[in-house]
Parts: C-alpha cells; structure tokens; sequence
C-alpha cells in the first residue's frame, strides 16, 4: 500500500468529537482530514436525543464547572457552525423542566437552587414553580410537589449537527473521507485497506470504537460501549414547551415539531443496534409524564453505542506512548453539550498550546493491579 503525505492533522471518527476537533484545528490554520469508516452520524452522534443539560449545581468542581463553560458558549459556537453551513442544527437554549416527586426531592431542589444562584454566576437560574404553571406539557400527578425549572439546559438534533459540522469543514477547506475505514494506528500515521495516511498529529475519536486502538496503550479495559435506545415521536403539540426529565426519562421537543424520548442505558446486549421492550417501556414512562405524547405516533425508533471509559468522564488528550496520537472520545451523557470545547482543547494541545482541562478528563495509564 502506498503511504501519503497529508495533513497537519488526522482525525479518525465523523462523530461530534471528531468533526469538533476538526472544526477547531481548521480555525487555528490546520489542514484537516476526517477518516470516518461508515458516513457521518452513524454512531452515537447520529442518535435523537441531544440533550444539552448540566449537572446538578451542588458539589461544585472543575467538571461542573468546565461543563457551565461550555453550555453557556453552546449559541454562539452553533451559530457560527450554521452560517458557515448553510444548514440548521436543531439548536436551541430551551430550558429543562424536573418534576418533584416528593419532600427529600424538595429539599434537594431548594438547596441546589441557593447553588445555583452562586456556581451559575446568575448566568442562568434554577427555580421551583408551581405544577399547574406547566400542565400544558407536565401531568400533575407526575409532579405532586412542584416543578424545577432551569433555564441553562439547551437541545440540539445531533445528526443534525454532525451533518452541519461536516460541512462547515468542507467549507473551511477541510476534507472528509466517508467509507474509510481504519485498521491500524502507528506513529503519526493510521493505515487501512484503501492505504497508509501520514500528519503530523492524529486525534482517534471513533466513540465505543476507539477503544480497541488503545489497547497497546493503555490495557483491553481502557472503556466500553454501553447501549442506548430512543424514539423520535410526532404529532404531539410541545413546540414551545422546555425539555423534561423525570423518572429517568428525557423527553426532548425539537425544533422540527418532533419530540425525542430516552434513552436506556444497558451494559450487555445482544444486538447494539435493535430496539426491544426496554424502549417501549421508556415510550410508556414519557406518555405518563407528558400528556401530548399520548396521542404522538412513533416515527423512528433508535439505538447503538455510546463510549464510556472506567469512569463516566471523557478521555482526552495525548495517548502515553504513542508517538502523535490524542485521543477524544467518553463523555457518555454530556459528550454533545461540551463538544464544541473539547474541540477547542484537543485543537489548542495540537497546536502547542496548554488549554484547560478538568484534570480528570485527562487520558491516563491505568493503575497496577495490586
């Protein structure tokens, strides 16, 4: 196979990492290639959901804090994404509705509410309000001692983004390659079967799949894939209403009139991609909280692998040992919401600089077995 010099940087995976990485190593005046092996949004990153949500605010750290970072640049950072696309990415700063279900939530709720007045740098708030302020999109029963309501949470259609992303690469004179699948990562270079690439630096982000590459690296148990299952439902009236979470179900109003509910979390499966009883069990929950769903159709039905490390938290940043490599890829369940400065650090690490990192986002060995 013949080896060809290419870009400044490699990113593997056309997922909402990879193509963030990509995106901001094109901002600071890199050449870019994006290897994706299937098409663009075909894993995680091409599900429904795209839930936009903080951690609750108590407990303060640099987590939390990294993540109020990104939530609050989200607008703007799409915006430019959109105008330089053309194309819309479901984006909006919508808020998040938390029912209260009963006293011990109430006292979580008041208290998370002083928090937030100071960790949010009144930025954003974080009320309790009465149920029937929300009965259009909340049943009471489902919210017996009021309803938290906080305005930091935003939504976005994830394919929608990644599909966008993409092309604003394009625009900036990136370059992506769908169908290019990569079977081998050596020093500042990755081979597959249509060849061997060469940059002077490569950012493995193909989410659950990423973890085999590292297993020379850092060991078979670097992270996993766990199963996630979501519905998109239509025909329900809640264009204005915010996002909902109860009773561990998201429900999540897009802005094509749509409304997504998830996901499951399953840590064994047969099939990653089939959906099951799990789901519709999730379809009932969402209908029993919010009364326009009863009468919504079910109009796709969703499911694949979400990466996750040994901890829940993103594994960023240079591979120990690998000459050239940076990894990005975790995050779990805030991966969408904190990709645009994910992009930003893996692209400032790459580009020399030393951007800030919650110190435990960051890739590490792992530990000697006793």
């Amino acid at each position: 196979m013949a080896t060809v010099n290419t870009r400044d940087v490699i990113v593997i995976g056309g997922g909402i990492f990879g193509l963030s990485c990509a995106w901001s190593c094109l901002k600071r005046g890199l050449s870019v290639t994006v290897l994706e092996g299937n098409y663009i949004g075909s894993g995680a990153s091409g599900g429904v959901m795209g839930a936009m949500s903080p951690n609750v605010p108590e407990r303060w750290n640099d987590k939390k804090q990294f993540q109020l970072d990104a939530l609050l640049s989200a607008a703007e950072h799409w915006a430019e994404v959109e105008e330089v696309s053309g194309k819309s990415t479901g984006y909006g700063r919508i808020g998040r509705l938390i029912p209260v279900m009963d006293e011990h939530g109430l006292g979580h709720a008041q208290k998370r509410a002083v928090d937030a007045s100071t960790f949010w740098q009144g930025k954003a708030t974080w009320t309790i309000r009465e149920a029937e302020d929300y009965a259009p999109w909340i049943d009471p029963d489902a919210a017996p001692l009021g309803v938290v309501h906080e305005n930091l949470s935003a939504r976005i259609f994830p394919l929608a983004a990644c599909l966008a992303l993409a092309r604003a690469i394009e625009a900036k004179g990136g370059e992506i390659l769908e169908g290019w699948r990569v079977t081998e990562i050596g020093d500042h270079e990755v081979s597959g079967v249509s060849g061997t690439l060469k940059a002077g630096a490569v950012i493995l982000s193909a989410g659950a799949e990423s973890f085999p590459f590292l297993e020379p690296f850092l060991g078979p148990d670097a992270g996993f894939g766990v199963k996630g299952q979501a519905a998109l439902l239509t025909g329900a009236d809640m264009a204005s209403a915010p996002t909902i979470f109860a009773n561990h179900t998201y429900i999540i109003p897009h802005a094509d009139g749509k409304v997504a509910v998830g996901s499951t979390t399953e840590n064994t499966w047969d099939d990653p991609r089939s959906t099951d009883e799990r789901l519709n069990e999730v379809i009932i929950r969402a209908r029993a909280i919010s009364p326009p769903l009863r009468d919504a159709r079910v109009a796709l039905r969703w499911a694949n692998l979400r990466p996750r490390g040994k901890k829940p938290d993103p594994m960023l940043g240079r591979v120990p040992g690998a000459e050239g490599l940076y990894l990005a890829t975790g995050g779990f369940k805030i991966g969408i919401g904190i990709s645009h400065a994910v992009g930003e650090a893996l692209a400032g690490m790459v580009a020399g600089e030393t951007p800030y990192l919650p110190e435990k986002f960051f890739v590490r060995l792992p530990k000697p077995k006793a």
